[in-house]
Parts: structure tokens; C-alpha cells; sequence
């Protein structure tokens, strides 16, 4: 996956932007939901941010913490 340039075979964006789209769940044949699912998200803090709000608002996931399991792990990565 890359978001900026294009390559054959590969999805094109930003993570969000796949994510709200369908695109990604599509590409790989899976669904994301909170209840079979676990993302981890390592990146640019903004990117990182986007993807937890707008999993937070359209699928209803929550933050792992240790105490409260959750449904998304982050690491801010430069």
C-alpha cells in the first residue's frame, strides 16, 4: 500500500480514506469489525489519529488500553 505514488497491484491512498471507502477490506477479503478484529496502526501520528476517529466513529471501535481491552493498538512512528 502506498499513498502516493502509483504501483500495479497495490492500493493508493491514505488508510482513512481506504478504510471509509471499502477499498481495503475489499482487497484483502476480510471484514473489519469490532467484533473479529484487532488493528494495529503504526505511522505518522496524523495518519494514526484519522484512522482511530474514524474507526471509532462508523465501526465502533475502541482503544486497547491494559485496563480495558480494546480493539485498536497505535504506535506513532516518524
Amino acid at each position: 500500500m502506498v499513498s502516493r505514488e502509483t504501483t500495479a497491484g497495490s492500493l493508493t491512498g491514505r488508510i482513512p480514506a481506504l478504510i471509509e471507502s471499502g477499498e481495503l477490506e475489499s482487497a484483502v477479503g476480510l471484514p473489519m469489525n469490532k467484533e473479529t478484529s484487532h488493528v494495529m496502526l503504526c505511522g505518522n501520528p496524523q495518519m494514526v489519529r484519522d484512522t482511530q476517529q474514524l474507526l471509532k466513529e462508523t465501526r465502533q471501535m475502541t482503544k486497547h488500553l491494559r485496563r480495558r481491552p480494546g480493539h485498536m493498538t497505535a504506535e506513532h512512528y516518524w
